[in-house]
């Protein structure tokens, strides 16, 4: 293989390796973000059910003072009855005292869901507590690790490119900006192998003619379809 080759080789294999490291850069802060989000919505899904809980005692106490004022009110209409002269009063305050009674035995059965409602509300108050526990528990083991990696992918990036741009400057210019282009525009894969006799980056079949100069590897040979510069098959590039 000519010399010119084993360098385009050579620097494909940093850009695969740059290529890999790059994926690293999305998928670790998407790690972190998942972790804050996490915490967020825990945090979020807590504060929510606190709030249930609160308006839920709140109510239950306002149903529990109206019970009261109906009862000092029964209290009051029952003294009354026995100064009522009259059968017609009698009966009018009676009902009156009935209507609170069943007015209060309502109240009490919505206090009793209220109550019920509160249970629930509690036990899942507590798990989510223990949610955001975990939550913040794991964002506290990871977040420094994370960032950490992050900038440690970053700082192997900008030496691997240090290293590939090293190499390439034993290739004449017009083959560098070629090399570039290709890596561009070519999803990172500007240098790929012959394999069954067709393009390693896009599978289109080589001609006849083309697999024998590729296989002799004396000069750069272009794909007719994608482009890419193709090279001989992956096990002969370790000889």
């Amino acid at each position: 293989m000519s010399k010119e080759l084993k360098i385009l080789v050579q620097m494909q294999k940093k850009d695969d390796i740059i290529g890999e490291k790059e994926l690293l850069t999305k998928s670790l802060p998407k790690q972190l973000n998942n972790l804050k989000t996490n915490l967020s919505e825990t945090e979020k899904d807590l504060t929510e059910i606190k709030h249930l809980l609160e308006e839920n005692q709140k109510d239950q106490k306002l149903k529990e003072l109206k019970i009261r004022e109906n009862n000092d009110k029964i209290d009051k209409y029952k003294n009354q009855l026995l100064a009522i002269k009259t059968n017609k009063e009698y009966k009018a305050l009676n009902s009156e005292i009935s209507h609170l009674e069943k007015k209060n035995s309502s109240i009490d059965d919505e206090l009793i869901e209220l109550m019920e409602s509160e249970v629930e509300l509690r036990d899942k108050f507590k798990a989510a507590e223990q949610k955001h526990k975990i939550a913040q528990a794991e964002l506290k083991a990871n977040e420094e690790k994370l960032k950490n990696r992050i900038k440690e992918v970053e700082n192997q990036i900008v030496d691997i490119r240090e290293e590939r741009n090293k190499i390439a400057q034993g290739l004449p210019t017009n083959i560098v900006k070629r090399y570039a282009a290709l890596i561009k525009h070519k999803s990172r894969k500007a240098v790929v192998y012959k394999i069954n006799d067709a393009c390693g980056g896009c599978g289109y079949r080589i001609r006849p003619q083309l697999i024998i100069e590729i296989d002799r590897g004396e000069k750069l040979i272009s794909c007719e379809n994608c482009g890419r510069i193709l090279v001989y098959e992956p096990q002969d590039l370790e000889k």
